[in-house]
């Protein structure tokens, strides 16, 4: 895998290649303003840290009431580092004010507008240089038509959304047929940049601009290819985007897209075998896994252990299947027994976390099992893959949904 250090970014006359796509790494950043769309958990803590970093920052948020309601915050995000609190035993660092990395941190200066203001009263477009879209996977094609009169040939968007198909959803919706509308769409269509995130993060309160910053582990980012061919050059906003990511005290790397597609699959396996697991019986990422051999708070019932990593095998057997079809230069990579060790190691390194779709269901939010589970099931229909298990999974994740809407019958 290919890893760029901030240093890297700013050696002279460097050439990276993204799948075929040449990107010469010199000169130095614009420095231009970085609008976020989406103030959940992720956004807050993307937001602060390339604040952080000395970018000027705007949040775009759903309205103009939230927008200054954010105004009269300050123009403040705060970030609490529980991460830190989970380690007692490491040495804690210590700021110039002489605070530990535990304590909470701000951010000020960053701006704020809603998205049905980035047209003035002379319906004047603002030109959005680089956007950061961390919505939901099912709100992200109402976020992109929000913002994409401001968006061109010469912006970059980074998508940054669990489960797979949102880049995908917005091609087919916004751009169609691309290379029979080659010239028209080659001044619109912006410059992707694909992103997958391990951190963990909380927002615990909605009247809050405080995201938790729960588990400190590591963030990719690749250029997705370009569907026009030939590809056009890569615009100034995307180098500027990709060493601002760079730098973020995220574990960011920056990777080919060959890399990142392969983590994502990985991750999308992980997310189908275990947050619907989550979502339907209230437990933890651990419960799919055999707690460690000293670990006396958990249950030790051997027969549901069995049944559990059957349900393991199979699911893992499942998605391995579609991904040979669908992904065949893949195959090696992909096999159920790399699967199976991914999806363990994920549940066992996030044993204490809840997932962000049981999340979502005790709140009574919509999950994003159609682009997880649904995307699965989707993929084998299209490569003729039977998907019992994601499909099975999928309905009592929906039928879970549906219920938090029709609480007579409970």
């Amino acid at each position: 895998m290919l890893k760029l250090t901030s240093s890297l970014f700013f050696t002279t006359c460097s050439r990276l290649y993204f799948s075929g796509v040449s990107m010469a790494l010199e000169g130095r950043s614009t420095g231009s303003r970085i609008h976020v769309l989406g103030a959940g958990a992720v956004g807050l803590l993307f937001a602060a840290h390339l604040r952080q970093s000395g970018h000027p920052i705007t949040l775009l948020l759903r309205s103009q009431a939230l927008a200054d309601r954010f105004a009269r915050s300050g123009g403040r995000i705060s970030v609490v580092n529980d991460w830190a609190r989970s380690q007692p035993s490491r040495k804690l660092l210590r700021t110039e004010n002489n605070s530990t990395d535990m304590a909470p941190w701000l951010t000020e200066d960053i701006q704020a507008m809603s998205t049905t203001s980035l047209h003035n009263e002379k319906d004047q477009k603002l030109h959005i240089d680089k956007l950061v879209i961390t919505t939901k996977a099912h709100d992200t094609l109402q976020a992109y038509w929000s913002v994409r009169s401001s968006l061109n040939s010469k912006s970059t968007v980074v998508l940054l959304q669990n489960g797979m198909g949102t880049y995908e959803a917005i091609q087919r919706e916004f751009y169609p047929s691309p290379q029979q509308h080659q010239r028209e769409l080659i001044s619109e269509i912006p410059t992707f940049i694909i992103g997958t995130n391990a951190n963990g993060c909380l927002r615990v309160s909605e009247d809050e601009f405080t995201t938790h910053h729960t588990a400190k582990v590591s963030c990719q980012f690749a250029v997705r290819p370009s569907l026009l061919n030939p590809p056009p050059p890569l615009p100034p906003s995307t180098l500027d985007m990709l060493k601002a990511l760079s730098s973020l005290p995220l574990g960011a790397t920056i990777t080919n897209w060959s890399d990142l597609h392969l983590q994502l699959l990985l991750k999308l396996a992980a997310n189908a075998v275990i947050s619907p697991v989550t979502a339907l019986t209230g437990c933890r990422n651990g419960y799919i896994v055999p707690p460690p051999l000293n670990d006396t708070q958990q249950c030790a019932d051997v027969g549901y252990y069995d049944s559990m990593r059957s349900y393991l095998s199979s699911a893992c057997a499942e998605i391995a299947a579609v991904y040979a079809r669908a992904h065949p230069h893949l195959h090696c990579e992909l096999t159920t027994q790399a699967i199976e060790e991914y999806v363990s190691h994920i549940a066992y390194s996030s044993a204490r976390n809840r997932s962000s779709m049981l999340q979502d269901v005790d709140a009574g939010r919509q999950t994003e099992a159609d682009w997880i589970n649904g995307y699965l099931v989707r993929l084998g229909q299209q490569h003729g893959v039977p998907t019992p298990v994601n499909t099975l999974l999928y309905t009592l994740v929906k039928l879970k949904e549906a219920a938090q809407y029709h609480t007579s019958y409970k």
